[in-house]
Formats: C-alpha cells, sequence, structure tokens
C-alpha cells in the first residue's frame, strides 16, 4: 500500500471525522472508502453508502444486541434469587404449616384435658352441693336432736323434782323397803 497526502480545509476534516464516526471507522478508513467510491462512479457511491449505513445499523444493532444480553443476564440473575428467595419462603412456609398442625394437635390435647377437667369440676361441684345439702340436713337433725335432749332432760327434771316431793310427802314410817320402793319408782319415771 501506498500513502497519499492531501491538503484540505479544516470544515472538511471535522465533516470527514463525523461521517467516519457514524460509520464507526477511522479517519483515514473514511478516506479510502471515499476515494474508492469515487472511482467507481455515481452509482456504486449509492450502493457504498447504502452498506455503510446498513453495516453501521447491523453494528448499532451487535451493540444493542450485547447491551441485551447484558440486562438478559441480569435479569436471570434476579430470576435465579427470585426463584431461591421463593423456594426459601416455600420451605419457610411448609415448616410454618408443620408447626401449625403440631399447634393444632396440642391444642386439641389441651381442649380434651380441658373438658376433662371441667367434667370433674361439675362432678366436684354436684358432690360439694350434695355434701352442702347433707349438711343442712344434719344441721336440722342435730338441732333436732338437742331440742328433744333439752326437753327429755326438762322432763327428767321435772320427773326428779317431782319423785322428790312425791317421797318428801311419804309418810317417814314406811318400812325398811323403802329404799326398793324409790328404785321401783325411779324406774318407772325412766320409762315414761
Amino acid at each position: 500500500m501506498q500513502r497519499v497526502y492531501a491538503v484540505v480545509k479544516e470544515e472538511i476534516v471535522h465533516l470527514i471525522d463525523d461521517r467516519a464516526k457514524v460509520t464507526g471507522i477511522t479517519r483515514s478508513q473514511w478516506i479510502c472508502k471515499a476515494i474508492e467510491s469515487f472511482l467507481h462512479g455515481p452509482g456504486d457511491d449509492r450502493i457504498t453508502q447504502e452498506v455503510t449505513t446498513l453495516t453501521a445499523k447491523l453494528e448499532e444493532s451487535i451493540s444493542k444486541a450485547d447491551y441485551l444480553k447484558g440486562e438478559l443476564r441480569v435479569k436471570e440473575g434476579e430470576l435465579a434469587q427470585l426463584k431461591n428467595d421463593a423456594e426459601l419462603k416455600w420451605r419457610e412456609t411448609n415448616q410454618l404449616r408443620s408447626e401449625v398442625t403440631q399447634t393444632k394437635r396440642e391444642l386439641e390435647s389441651v381442649r380434651s384435658k380441658a373438658d376433662q377437667l371441667q367434667a370433674e369440676l361439675d362432678k366436684k361441684r354436684t358432690e360439694e352441693e350434695q355434701s352442702r345439702i347433707e349438711t343442712e340436713a344434719l344441721k336440722r337433725d342435730q338441732a333436732h336432736f338437742q331440742d328433744t335432749i333439752k326437753l327429755r332432760d326438762q322432763h327428767i327434771s321435772f320427773l326428779e323434782a317431782t319423785v322428790h316431793q312425791a317421797l318428801e310427802k311419804l309418810p317417814k314410817s314406811l318400812p325398811p323397803s323403802q329404799e326398793g320402793a324409790k328404785k321401783w319408782l325411779v324406774a318407772i319415771l325412766a320409762e315414761g
């Protein structure tokens, strides 16, 4: 290859740089293509421009595809993380379900025991009520017996007083069997 040198205006250099940048090639590559297109004629120039435009679009599409591939990798990483999180949550949910099931079983057991204790408590209350009723009946009976004993004691006291008065009134001249008569009288009064 040979080198070719040319003097051009500064604004043309800026235009060349801009066009080379758009097509994604260097300044010297762009100048070489421009010379080739000039040598090939006006129809070839249009094809070259279309090829250059299509090449630029292709490179842009490749760049976008690379960017999208990167985004896809990021999304795949996020998806993998979400899958891991979902699996962890699923395990935690299953663990919680197991704990809830165990707690329900324990609750049923406690309820059963509570029902048994309630039945025993009700039985004890019934027994207590029965005992209270029996105690009240016994207290009434006791009061009745005490009243009966008081009456009997009064009756005995009355009879003793009566016997004593009768004995006082009996003549002193009773035979020695007076002691036997007293016993007989006391026995009769005790039976009555």
